[in-house]
């Protein structure tokens, strides 16, 4: 029997958004698999934490890859359901903060946001958006937004609906044209 990744890496942030603390033989046990092969995979927690992160921003990426390209129309419509597609992903995003901090995942955020920064500089050059504040900082601030939501689900104060309008909502308010 093949052992894939994926499934530990299901698991993994299962147990560990249950238990942060929970160590690698247990996420094996929960996994269903051997201690040594999860550390054959994972030699360290920090290895695990790191494959997480990287799973987070590649399902990021998949999300954003389907930001439309060309002249934008509705750019709140667009935010709406970019965003209602990045907010089920909120139990894999503790990881992003978790994971030891690597170059790669810097340049793989970059590369997961590029299709939004570019839809942003597009509707920016068609006066749908602010011209006053750069691509990088709209995309960062949606994204801290994004970010803050997940800490809201997290908690319970939000659900996924409400919290996808609120970020749209807050962040056209502050990224329209004045």
């Amino acid at each position: 029997m093949v052992i894939k990744n994926e499934h530990i890496l299901d698991v993994a942030a299962l147990v560990l958004s249950k238990r942060p603390d929970a160590t690698l033989q247990s996420i094996a046990a929960a996994a269903g698999v051997s201690r040594t092969t999860i550390f054959n995979k994972f030699p360290t927690r920090d290895d695990l934490l790191e494959a997480l992160a990287a799973d987070a921003l590649q399902r990021i990426g998949s999300v954003l890859a389907l930001v439309p390209d060309g002249k934008p129309s509705d750019v709140a419509a667009v935010m709406i359901e970019v965003t209602r597609g990045l907010i089920p992903l909120e139990p894999r995003t503790a990881f992003l903060r978790a994971a030891p901090h690597r170059t790669d995942l810097d340049s793989m955020w970059a590369q997961a946001a590029t299709p939004l920064a570019i839809y942003i500089g597009t509707a920016q050059a068609y006066g749908l958006l602010r011209r006053d504040h750069s691509v990088r900082w709209l995309t960062a601030s949606y994204i801290g937004l994004l970010f803050a939501a997940w800490d809201e689900i997290l908690e319970g104060e939000l659900g996924t609906a409400q919290a996808a309008r609120l970020i749209v909502e807050s962040w056209m308010t502050g990224a329209s044209p004045k």
